[in-house]
């Protein structure tokens, strides 16, 4: 038997003997099997003709609703998502792509989609393309007083799969309604009325609640539906989803150059203990919907009635790190050139800012989303009052040959791009996905990202080195108190949203995930490109700069 054993930092694995964790699946772990209820794709990309593909495969015998959430790259906001609910033994298969150039309202390139050829059941129901398929588009809009969307910036990013649930019997009318038949659910329509207010349209009910542990599907009451109660609805019940459920998988591509490569999600089992259940709707401006669309996120389901504190308690414990560990080569020979990137994420970000402080100045165009206050980077540079996050992170950078030397670069021989308005001293990562370039001799970055760090080694003595492995250690900004934003959704109809504080955390390390993608072109036979993607190896302390 093969097994694919998943990086496991020393300070996660000392996290998991301390708080009593035993067996082979402990209660909350990185999967080591490539399963899990909670799935961390790295990275997904739309740019210069990419395709990201997404597989997500339920393993177990009970229905599962899960959540599919696309963030983009700069602040892991929310830019896209749905529900999908699959069948026992189901597969889930679609692509992000990219249709166009056009410069769209919100300064976006082309219209974003989620691409799938599939008839599992998904809330809300995809756009019928014409051609077979069905599509979600990334939300992108210039009026305040239509959808809040995250389509600017968005062509790259990370996803996340949550699973919310599944229904405490196969008997269940939502499991019923999604299981396929010949192929084909028996009534997505009704599957989909789960993930409405109160089993109802949201415009027909003020502020409805709709328990995490429940869902009401709209019906038809009469003596062919016995379930059915007088006033049209089925109440499903939920219980919390296998912790070792799902299997995701993801892929890049890019046709131009004839370039595939792909690998695993990172899987967490255990990450929550109930059900998640949540409906669908929009955020609407002067509207906020706490059950909505936002919720479950990597903190847990909806603030108002799920378990919350998951980010500080399992995430940043399974996957903080505070070194990354690579190999990179960088070669342009002619007919064979070699090109390495590292992808650097640091999911779950946003939760470590105020979420109404930065969606309002986001709405008014402001970029700065809250009033600074006397704290200062650099020479008398703000800082926002309201960003508690790890990033920019500062990097300290080792670099070694395959013949066990440690090289140091020359001053100046390592560029940073873009530049940062406010950072700390020396190299940093700005974003919640970055992508680390290795450009000593190479014609052209592997992903062509917007969010690329180049890094052009240069070595003393004039000595040229274009392979090896590198460390980067990773330090959270140094001039914030890294905090997750703790709110609660206020219930009084007349002040809706957010409120709440920091609350800092009690794990440190920065939750990393990630890999190095090598492209090995050959410019006389392009269709013998091909490239491979390898996970970074992640450090718990050692060798990390003070």
């Amino acid at each position: 038997m093969k097994t694919v054993f998943k990086p496991l930092g020393l300070a996660a694995a000392v996290a998991a003997v301390t708080a009593g964790y035993a067996g082979a699946v402990s209660a909350q772990e990185v999967s080591s099997r490539g399963l899990g209820d909670l799935a961390i794709i790295p990275f997904y990309t739309v740019n210069s003709g990419f395709t990201t593909g997404v597989h997500i495969v339920n393993t177990s015998a009970q229905t599962q609703v899960v959540k599919l959430r696309a963030r983009r790259g700069v602040d892991s906001q929310d830019s896209l998502d749905f529900n999908i609910v699959l069948s026992p033994y189901d597969e889930f298969v679609g692509r992000l792509e990219k249709a166009g150039d056009e410069v769209t309202p919100q300064g976006g390139s082309g219209k974003i989609s989620f691409i799938v050829n599939d008839t599992t059941c998904a809330a809300p129901a995809g756009t019928p393309t014409g051609t077979g398929s069905v599509e979600w588009v990334m939300p992108d809009s210039g009026s305040e007083d239509t959808l809040i969307n995250f389509r600017t910036g968005a062509d790259e990013g990370y996803i996340e799969v949550i699973a919310m649930g599944q229904p405490d019997s196969e008997a269940a009318a939502i499991a019923v309604a999604a299981k396929h038949v010949a192929g084909v659910p028996r009534d997505c329509v009704a599957v989909r009325s789960n993930f409405f207010r109160n089993g109802v349209p949201a415009d027909t009910v003020s502020k409805g609640v709709t328990s995490p542990a429940t869902s009401n599907q709209i019906c038809t009451p009469g003596p062919a539906n016995p379930l059915c109660n007088a006033t049209g609805i089925i109440v499903n019940n939920y219980v919390d989803a296998q912790n070792d459920a799902l299997k995701v998988s993801w892929f890049v591509r890019d046709g131009n150059a004839g370039l595939e490569f792909g690998n695993d999600a990172v899987h967490i089992e255990g990450f929550a203990a109930d059900p998640m259940m949540t409906n669908q709707q929009q955020i609407l401006a002067g509207e906020s919907d706490p059950l909505g669309f936002l919720f479950p996120d990597l903190d847990g389901g909806s603030p108002l009635i799920g378990v919350r504190g998951l980010y500080d308690t399992v995430v940043r414990p399974l996957l903080g790190a505070a070194s990354v560990m690579n190999e990179w080569s960088s070669r342009d020979s002619g007919d064979f050139a070699v090109t390495t990137d590292w992808v650097v994420t640091m999911p779950g970000q946003y939760l470590m800012v105020d979420p109404l402080q930065y969606i309002v100045r986001l709405l008014k165009d402001d970029p700065i989303f809250c009033p600074p206050v006397a704290l200062t980077e650099g020479p008398n540079a703000p800082i926002s009052a309201c960003d508690f996050r790890d990033i920019p992170v500062g990097l300290g950078i080792t670099y070694y040959d395959r013949e066990e030397g440690v090289f140091t670069p020359e001053e100046g021989g390592l560029i940073f791009s873009p530049s940062y308005n406010v950072t700390p001293d020396g190299i940093v990562l700005p974003f919640e996905v970055n992508v680390v370039e290795w450009s000593v001799d190479a014609p052209r970055p592997v992903l062509d990202s917007d969010y690329g760090v180049e890094f052009a080694p240069v070595f003393t003595g004039g000595v040229l080195e274009d392979r090896g492995w590198a460390r980067l250690n990773v330090v959270p900004s140094s001039i914030k108190t890294q905090s997750i934003w703790d709110y609660t959704i206020d219930s009084d109809p007349s002040s809706p949203g957010p409120e709440g504080g920091p609350v800092p955390v009690t794990t440190t390390a920065v939750p990393i995930v990630g890999f190095a993608v090598w492209e090995r072109a050959f410019a006389a036979n392009p269709g013998s490109n091909y490239g491979r993607a390898i996970e970074h190896s992640y450090g718990s302390g050692a060798g990390v700069s003070s």
